[in-house]
């Protein structure tokens, strides 16, 4: 459902806008992110910090693609389990004219951590108006940050 929600306040919202939901899982140590951006924003994005001109098909067999866009999201999109910062693993790509949606997914070691930071920079440095929201679940806990050219990174502190 949240999903959902998110797809249709793309289409509500102006340009230069990324949706983002991480729900953290302890009892699987995984934080599921999802991921929605317009697809002229992110090929925009994507080839301004990957110096890549090449034509992206993201309905292809996922390999050199792969590669370049888990390094894109590797620099734009940066999450932490305490000071530990993890590696995300894209688990799905997809290409609509309706624009780019990908799922992530990231480990991290300690079910007790209660401290995760979300740094989100899609669109920053070429954009003048980027606005990245993010909602962040863990178990009860939800929390919604708005990202712009100014606040980049949160820091989700959940209360036992």
């Amino acid at each position: 459902m949240l999903k959902l929600i998110l797809s249709l306040l793309i289409f509500i919202q102006a340009s230069h806008v990324s949706l983002m939901t991480a729900e953290c899982i302890p009892e699987n140590l995984t934080i599921k992110v999802f991921l929605k951006q317009d697809q002229a924003d992110f090929v925009f994005d994507y080839r301004y910090m990957i110096n890549d001109d090449q034509n992206i098909s993201l309905t292809a067999k996922l390999d050199t693609t792969e590669i370049l866009v888990s390094k894109y999201f590797s620099k734009r999109l940066q999450i932490s389990a305490g000071n530990k910062r993890l590696t995300g693993k894209i688990t799905k790509l997809e290409w609509s004219n309706s624009g780019m949606t990908a799922e992530l997914e990231y480990h991290f070691n300690n079910r007790s951590e209660k401290s995760f930071t979300v740094k989100n920079t899609i669109l920053n440095g070429i954009r003048e108006d980027p606005s990245n929201h993010v909602i962040f679940k863990y178990r009860d806990f939800e929390e919604g940050v708005k990202f712009n050219l100014v606040v980049t990174e949160h820091v989700f502190r959940i209360k036992k």
